[in-house]
């Protein structure tokens, strides 16, 4: 049956048959001629995304009904654009706005990078690719739900045992759910942990002492760092696969961009802002800007 479907002259029956029918719907009573067109771009495309779907070829029927359908949606959308029943309805201009991304999405896929073009990029965009800061370091935590007053405490016990051992330093601390001693745990895993703002607050502590207070979602903490890395630069070949997908994303940005500015070019944007809340001024502004 798909063997079938490729054939030149099953493609012109089809089409032919779908042109006669149109034909008699579009042109009864009007001397002017609308064609739709099914091509082989079309109906290949009905026959997979029915394949997609199903996990199998379409029947003739199933076939015939698709084409019909589809025949049916053209013409609608051709009387709707005639009526100007587009305008303003967002859910009718998004769907042909989204097939023209589409469109240039494919443009910007057209010229697969070089090895020299994305070791370029990645060089310009190593801070992406840049690995988290990593810690080393003992905590304990005071708690809100066990204390009157957990900040006042962390201050003084951090004034009473500056330099406690870790062993003499953790029964002054609460028992909560996360590890005493954390080793080589990079920046993000101890967000995700505590929250963002210990992570954060982090950066700013000495190592080789204790520290604090450091706020946390669970209270606030005394910190001796034994250990922090800074963040590392890996190789180009270990993040290449991710280079590749940046710069396929970056790539497609900015082809759209590109295309939607000379696609501008050859409209005139007018603002018709009649509100007291614009300054006339800058109405101006936008139609100069967005014209230029």
């Amino acid at each position: 049956m798909k063997k079938l479907f490729k054939e030149p002259f099953f493609h012109f029956i089809i089409i032919g048959i779908a042109l006669f029918f149109l034909y008699g719907l579009v042109n009864k009573g009007t001397d002017t001629k609308n064609t739709i067109i099914i091509n082989d771009f079309d109906l290949d495309n009905i026959t997979s995304s029915f394949e997609m779907q199903w996990k199998r070829d379409p029947t003739e029927q199933e076939l015939q009904s698709i084409i019909n359908q589809n025949i049916k949606q053209e013409i609608f959308y051709q009387e709707a654009l005639k009526m100007n029943l587009d305008h303003n309805d967002e859910i009718i201009k998004r769907r042909p706005s989204q097939t023209m991304q589409f469109l240039s999405n494919d443009i910007a896929a057209l010229s697969e990078p070089t090895d020299e073009i994305l070791k370029t990029y990645y060089k310009e965009n190593s801070e992406k690719y840049l690995t988290p800061t990593t810690y080393s370091l003992y905590q304990i935590t005071f708690s809100p739900d066990k204390r009157k007053d957990n900040y006042k405490d962390a201050i003084e016990t951090l004034k009473q045992f500056p330099e406690a051992s870790f062993e003499e330093m953790q029964p002054w601390g609460d028992k909560l759910p996360f590890s005493y001693y954390f080793e080589e745990a990079n920046a993000n895993e101890l967000g995700l942990q505590l929250g963002s703002k210990f992570r954060d607050a982090l950066e700013t502590q000495e190592i080789n002492n204790w520290t604090g207070p450091v706020p946390s979602g669970f209270g606030f903490h005394l910190v001796y760092i034994t250990n922090k890395t800074p963040p590392q630069l890996p190789g180009y070949e270990k993040v290449k696969n991710e280079v590749i997908r940046n710069y396929e994303y970056d790539n497609q940005n900015e082809t759209n961009e590109l295309i939607y500015q000379e696609l501008k070019k050859q409209y005139d944007i007018q603002f018709d802002i009649k509100s007291k809340d614009f300054d006339p001024k800058y109405v101006e502004y936008l139609e100069n800007e967005f014209n230029n």
